[in-house]
């Protein structure tokens, strides 16, 4: 009946920020044991809409497939959907949702991880399209959402679900 995972577990490939149950069923976000990029762009297409499938504050996975079927081959959501780490290869860019869980366990991400592997006092990307030339990001110095231009570097954490 309970939950067996726990936010700061290192678990599936990466470290787990979020739980939660469906029907019954425990799930969970885990991030990356490290930042994919320091400093990459949204899309290397920055000024064309993706448009609804690329627009969800909860669902990275669907969003990331988005970007890059729009033809990405360098910004933060080709760079989550190409990274393997831990022996998994499902990792994508977050939703804006999905960034803000992360961001609500930064300060027990940081305390297991390190102040060099651990979340930077700096703008996250998401995965989150909000018109055509802009995209959500978070800034983990000051918790604000961020409407970034989508040629902005920002740096980049992959996720994954279980």
């Amino acid at each position: 009946v309970g939950i067996t995972h726990y936010v700061g577990e290192l678990f599936g490939g990466g470290i787990v920020v979020a739980v939660w149950k469906e029907s019954g069923v425990e799930k969970g976000l885990i991030a990356s044991l490290t930042d994919v990029s320091a400093s990459a762009q949204y899309s290397s297409i920055t000024g064309t809409l993706i448009g609804a499938t690329a627009q969800s504050p909860i669902d990275g996975q669907a969003n990331t497939t988005a970007i890059v079927a729009q033809g990405d081959v360098s910004g933060a959501a080709y760079l989550c959907a190409n990274y393997t780490s831990g022996g998994f290869s499902d990792w994508y860019l977050p939703a804006a949702w999905e960034l803000n869980q992360c961001y609500n366990a930064a300060f027990v991400v940081n305390t297991i991880l390190g102040a060099t592997n651990g979340f930077q006092f700096a703008t996250y990307w998401s995965s989150t399209e909000s018109v055509s030339n802009a995209a959500w990001g978070r800034s983990f110095g000051t918790g604000s959402p961020n409407n970034g231009s989508k040629g902005g570097n920002f740096r980049v954490r992959a996720v994954r679900r279980f």
